[in-house]
């Protein structure tokens, strides 16, 4: 019988062997792993970040979740404050509130303090450039010389001050700040008119929200003036004076009723959605407001319609506004031409050199050193020849000047064109509502005859319904005149360029 021994290093060899292949088969998952999602990124496969086919929505994929953004949480809307919640608000209120709110005035405040910030950086170049410069640090080189090497070691300090600045420019600088200039009051006439804009869209949205309302009441009034009719003529039928498609006639005008109350309230809906909107907040939001049933009717204009036109286009801040755009091109132009010259600079800098220095081969000492550096002088920079660049930015400059002057002309026209409209829509307006008042009246008049008569016997259903039908348009007229009187006047406002504000504040005025 032959025993065997166990070798130890033997063992210990095989256990390391283990060890190592666990590791190696650790570092492979990892490996795998990494490398399965190292797939995912959208340099390694673009595909899988854009939507598969066309018949499909995109479904972002596991890594791209997270870039999905949420209007919710990015943008949170205005809201009403506590307490106007559970108030009716006016006019003047409501105003306010899109003022401070909408959106698009805080758009255009943006973009007017964006514009103020590029006049001020327009003006730097008049003023010098002072820059301080530092590099300090270690290096170790290999000195190669002939026959031998060695090693350099160097500490370094160097700190610059400087001071640079344009003496002559020929006209850039003035150019380039005017252009700015008239760019930032364009920006800030835009704001103005922005201001217009939003005061008229709650404006409209108030007027229209307030007789879709006083519509509703006029068709509840109009069925209940149906049921009326319809009891009447069952009561008569009862009695033997009505006939069966007399009571039919009643009530298919009540049901016509009722239809005309919920188109009524729809119409509510929707002028609520629109009045949230012109005031910036979410249409399930929208305030109640106060009624204007005894809002008398805006002044006359009291001028032609030459006079007001004359008028919007010397106040309209969106041609001012286009005015100050066309001087900007003007010095555009100008800045196009002085990159024709040269300019002429003053450069100058002040600083220290520290520093120390070894050589190991041959062996030196090491030498330390601090000495000031200054240098100053005058440069002349001067571009001969850019490949035809500078003349043709001069001609773009030039179009771009000459499309900005008929932009100008035909938003004169369109101005013009405006006011017009909006002239004689107010003046029909007008009109329309003496008209609506009298046609009110005689309808009233017709329907209680026709009523009356009806219960004696001497006039006939059709006779009946007819005017019941021609009161509840009446009804509707009055009000829907009225809605447009006040929203034609607004908008005669809003086309001329006058201040809205000053406007209301006139009309509320006793």
């Amino acid at each position: 019988m032959h025993f065997h021994s166990k070798d130890p290093h033997m063992q210990q060899s095989r256990r390391t062997a283990a060890r190592i292949a666990r590791h190696a088969l650790y570092l492979c998952l990892c490996g795998l792993i990494g490398c399965g999602q190292y797939a995912d990124r959208p340099e390694v496969n673009p595909r899988a970040w854009a939507p598969p086919t066309v018949e499909r929505e995109w479904s972002p994929p596991p890594a791209a979740r997270k870039l999905v953004g949420s209007a919710a949480e990015v943008a949170a809307l205005s809201d009403l404050p506590a307490s106007d919640r559970n108030r009716r608000l006016g006019l003047g209120d409501l105003i306010a509130f899109a003022l401070a709110k909408n959106p698009s005035t805080s758009r255009a405040w943006q973009s007017a303090q964006a514009a103020a910030a590029a006049a001020g950086q327009a003006h730097a170049p008049y003023y010098p450039v002072l820059s301080f410069h530092s590099i300090n640090g270690y290096q170790r080189l290999v000195d190669l010389v002939p026959n031998h090497w060695g090693i350099l070691k160097t500490w370094q300090s160097s700190n610059l001050l400087s001071l640079d600045y344009d003496l002559i420019d020929f006209g850039r600088r003035d150019a380039q700040a005017a252009s700015a200039m008239d760019r930032l009051i364009a920006a800030n006439l835009l704001f103005n008119r922005q201001v217009q804009e939003v005061v008229f869209n709650v404006e409209r949205g108030y007027y229209r929200l307030d007789a879709a309302q006083a519509s509703v009441m006029a068709a509840e009034a109009a069925l209940k003036l149906a049921i009326t009719d319809r009891t009447s003529a069952d009561r008569r039928k009862q009695t033997g004076l009505a006939t069966q498609p007399e009571v039919l006639l009643a009530r298919q005008r009540e049901a016509q009723a009722q239809y005309d109350l919920e188109n009524a309230r729809l119409d509510v809906s929707l002028a609520q959605a629109d009045l949230a909107l012109a005031l910036g907040v979410r249409a399930d939001r929208a305030p109640e407001i106060e009624p204007l049933r005894a809002q008398p009717l805006p002044p006359s204009l009291g001028g032609d319609v030459e006079r007001l036109i004359d008028d919007a286009l010397r106040e309209r801040p969106d041609l001012a506004a286009k005015v100050s755009a066309l001087r900007a091109r003007q010095a555009d132009v100008a800045l196009a031409r002085a990159s024709l010259y040269p300019t002429v600079g003053f450069s100058s800098f002040y600083g220290a050199q520290a520093f120390t220095y070894r050589l190991s081969n041959p062996r030196t000492l090491t030498y330390t050193a601090l000495a000031p550096e200054y240098a100053f002088g005058i440069d002349l920079r001067w571009q001969l020849f850019t490949g035809f660049s500078r003349i043709n930015s001069i001609k773009e400059a030039e179009a771009e000047r000459d499309a900005a002057h008929e932009d100008l002309k035909d938003a004169k026209l369109e101005v013009a064109a405006n006011v017009w409209r909006a002239y004689f829509t107010y003046l029909t307006a007008r009109r329309k509502y003496d008209y609506a008042e009298a046609l009110l009246a005689a309808s009233q008049s017709s329907y209680d005859s026709n009523f009356k008569s009806y219960g004696h016997g001497l006039a006939t259903i059709v006779d009946l319904l007819s005017a019941e039908r021609e009161l509840a348009a009446a009804r509707y007229a009055i009000i829907q005149s009225k809605a447009e009187v006040l929203v034609s006047a607004a908008a005669v406002t809003f086309a001329t360029g006058s201040s809205a504000l000053e406007a209301n504040a006139a009309a509320a005025s006793p």
